[in-house]
C-alpha cells in the first residue's frame, strides 16, 4: 500500500512537471498569424515580441469586452500602437463562446477557416499549453505552434488547477 502511494506521488510529480511546469514549447515557424489566449503570465508582451520579431503581422487576442466600461480586457485592443512593433502589424481582439481554453479552440478554428489561415503560433501560459495544445487539436487541423511565457500565479496552485481542466479537456471529447 505505502509503495504503491510514494508511486503514485513519483508518476504525479513526473507528469505535473512534464505537462504544466515543462511542457513542449515549439519553436514559431512561419505563421499566418499569432493568436494569444486568455490568461495569466505576460501573455501580452510575450505576443508584442513576437510581433517586434516579425513572426506574423497578425495578432489576435482571446478577450473579453467589458461592457461596463466599454473597454477591451486586453491593452493592445485599446490602446495606441505598441512600441516598436512594425507598422504592418494589426491587433485584433475576439470573445470567445465560451470564455474557456476550448471556446477559444473554437474561435482559432473559425477564424482560420474565414482568414484562410493554415499555420498559427498560439501564445499561452506554460502551464497552460499541453491542455491547449488538445484542445486545439481537436478543434482544428492545422499547423498549432503553442509557446508562451510562465503563468504569475504560485505553481502550486496552478498545477492543482491545470490537473483538474486536464482531466475534464481529457474526458470532455469533441471540440
Amino acid at each position: 500500500m505505502l509503495w504503491s502511494l510514494a508511486a503514485s506521488v513519483v508518476v504525479a510529480g513526473v507528469l505535473t512537471d512534464r505537462w504544466f511546469v515543462h511542457p513542449r514549447i515549439d519553436s514559431p515557424g512561419t505563421p499566418d498569424a499569432i493568436f494569444v489566449l486568455g490568461g495569466g503570465g505576460d501573455r501580452v508582451g510575450f505576443a508584442l515580441d513576437l510581433a517586434r520579431d516579425d513572426v506574423a503581422t497578425d495578432v489576435v487576442f482571446a478577450s473579453t469586452f467589458v461592457e461596463s466600461e466599454n473597454v477591451w480586457a486586453t491593452r493592445p485592443c485599446n490602446s495606441r500602437r505598441p512600441r516598436n512593433v512594425p507598422d504592418e502589424a494589426t491587433f485584433r481582439c475576439f470573445e470567445p463562446d465560451p470564455g474557456t481554453t476550448r471556446g477559444e479552440a473554437r474561435l482559432l478554428r473559425d477564424l482560420a477557416e474565414i482568414e484562410g489561415w493554415e499555420e498559427v503560433v498560439v501564445v499561452a501560459s506554460t502551464d497552460q499549453i499541453t491542455r491547449a495544445r488538445r484542445l486545439i487539436e481537436r478543434c482544428w487541423d492545422g499547423e498549432a505552434r503553442l509557446m508562451g511565457p510562465d503563468h504569475s500565479d504560485p505553481w502550486p496552485v496552478r498545477a492543482a488547477y491545470e490537473w483538474g481542466a486536464n482531466l475534464k479537456a481529457t474526458f470532455v471529447t469533441g471540440c
